[in-house]
């Protein structure tokens, strides 16, 4: 378990091993030698105090003798061991100004580690963790996968489960990008392990759930309550939370009001953009504006007089649960024909091309783009994105079927994928007092003999059934399973008039 450091022992590797909370008070100490330095540098930092951060850097260099506009890796000479760590800090300047280094610049900073003692492993950890996340920018997915392990290997060479568990965090959003949602879930088990380990700090236990919640989306096509996401809204503002995950916060509420048909949801989308803007993490900022232009946006091309494309790059697009809608609002005109390199982004992109030639009445066009497409959704276990293409498969399997053509597979897309969308909204309507996540819970708790077993025939976590039976207790006012089931069916909520088709 990570360990706050007494108020006399701070210093900047135990402040990099720890939430800001342990150390923030630090910034008040008197102490202005180099360690005490680095502390409020990252202080500032973490605080959203971008400029300041840099500022105080850049004067630090000055006042060591060092040029604070050239890169530190073309002064490597003049740095010692005791240096070592403004490397760290430089590091996060570019995670600051979203910069895209050369290879060479990546593998210059590898070459850098030798700077540092051998056993600091809480500094090579961080640099790895940087390059993590640099190659990830650039898409570079293998490289990022590597450093990813390397990070994992430092930060449990120091025992720092807390470390460790943001790249467990930022492993889930890689495997999301290649596709592996699977993966992209384990590594989420083990960032809630890492924090748990950690103390369970409330803002990182969020992330991790929040991001739990949205590959599960992904993979079941269900969202969650919009009642759930507020506290983990409120845990994550208060802490220090990664940009891209307040993204996929923005992205569930968005996905979520959408749905809903709430006209609320670009006020609650505007809060969110405050806050970032406030905390000086714009580089997100342009995908929260593609949901805003999304949500304005109808039909498969660009309107006229539309504002003209964000051509945002694939990275941020592919977070916010994509249609083929986001395509055209993101390249515009081009959004079929662009490259791309994220599968779940060229499964999208074939969806377009697909539903514009069954709107054109191009059949064999669109039979090329929809057959395949369909056999990467379903192997790859992309429910979210079939059910924003529902009403272009349920068009093309009727014409298959009016034209005799590829009738197995367009039985196995509507038994295997149009049918269960169907039979969810003919469901029996949930009560008012319950929302219909809650509903769906309590339909299958008689039968369910575990909380293990509800999720797994919901397809969403452990943690979102306890959040819902919670909430079903509160509103039946009981505290056990038994009883809820027993008051349920005394107000006729659940029994034998009631169905369980979800």
């Amino acid at each position: 378990m990570d360990a706050s450091a007494p108020e006399s022992e701070i210093t900047f590797r135990s402040a990099l091993k720890s939430p800001l909370a342990a150390y923030a008070h630090a910034f008040d100490l008197p102490d202005d030698g180099l360690d005490a330095t680095l502390v409020k540098i990252l202080i500032d930092y973490k605080m959203g105090r971008f400029r300041q951060a840099m500022k105080r850097y850049e004067n630090l260099l000055s006042a060591l003798g060092l040029d604070p506009e050239m890169p530190l890796l073309k002064q490597r000479t003049a740095l010692t061991e005791q240096h070592a760590p403004l490397i760290v800090i430089e590091m996060l300047g570019h995670m600051g100004h979203d910069t895209t280094l050369s290879p060479d610049a990546m593998w210059g900073y590898v070459d850098a580690i030798s700077l540092f003692d051998p056993d600091d492993h809480v500094c090579h950890g961080a640099i790895y963790n940087m390059l993590l996340m640099v190659a990830f920018r650039r898409l570079d997915l293998s490289p990022a996968a590597e450093f990813a392990q390397l990070a994992i290997e430092a930060y449990r060479a120091c025992g720092s489960d807390y470390l460790e568990g943001f790249i467990h965090l930022h492993l889930g959003f890689l495997h999301v990008s290649a596709g592996d949602l699977a993966a992209a879930r384990l590594a989420m088990d083990d960032g809630e392990r890492c924090f748990k380990a950690a103390g369970a700090p409330d803002c990182e236990m969020a992330m991790v759930t929040v991001v739990r919640w949205w590959i599960d989306a992904e993979r079941t096509g269900i969202l969650p309550a919009p009642e759930a996401l507020e506290p983990m809204q409120d845990a994550m503002v208060h802490g220090e939370f990664w940009p891209e995950t307040l993204l996929v916060l923005a992205t569930l509420q968005f996905r979520v009001g959408q749905a809903a048909q709430d006209e609320r949801v670009l006020e609650r989308h505007a809060g969110l953009e405050t806050i970032l803007r406030v905390r000086g993490m714009t580089d997100v900022l342009p995908a929260m504006q593609l949901m805003r232009d999304e949500f304005f946006h109808a039909g498969p091309r660009r309107a006229p007089g539309a504002p003209p494309p964000l051509g945002l790059d694939e990275r941020h697009i592919v977070i916010v649960m994509p249609n083929t809608t986001s395509m055209v609002v993101n390249w515009g005109d081009t959004a079929a024909e662009v490259p791309l390199t994220l599968a779940r982004l060229r499964a999208t992109q074939a969806l377009l091309r697909g539903e514009r030639a069954i709107q054109q009445g191009r059949f064999d066009a669109a039979a090329r783009h929809l057959l395949p497409v369909f056999e990467t959704i379903e192997s790859e276990g992309w429910v979210y994105l079939f059910s924003t293409a529902r009403e272009t498969f349920a068009r093309f399997c009727a014409e298959c079927r009016a034209r005799r053509r590829f009738i197995d597979r367009a039985r196995r897309i509507r038994d295997g994928y149009l049918a269960p969308l169907a039979a969810e909204e003919r469901v029996d309507p949930a009560p008012p007092e319950l929302t219909r996540a809650e509903y769906a819970i309590l339909c299958l708790l008689p039968d369910a003999t575990s909380n293990k077993a509800l999720a797994r025939a919901r397809g969403v976590s452990e943690a979102t059934v306890k959040f819902h039976l919670k909430s079903i207790y509160a509103k039946l006012g009981v505290g056990r399973r038994r009883d809820a089931i027993d008051a349920a069916k005394r107000l006729g909520w659940i029994g034998q008039a009631t169905s369980s088709g979800v």
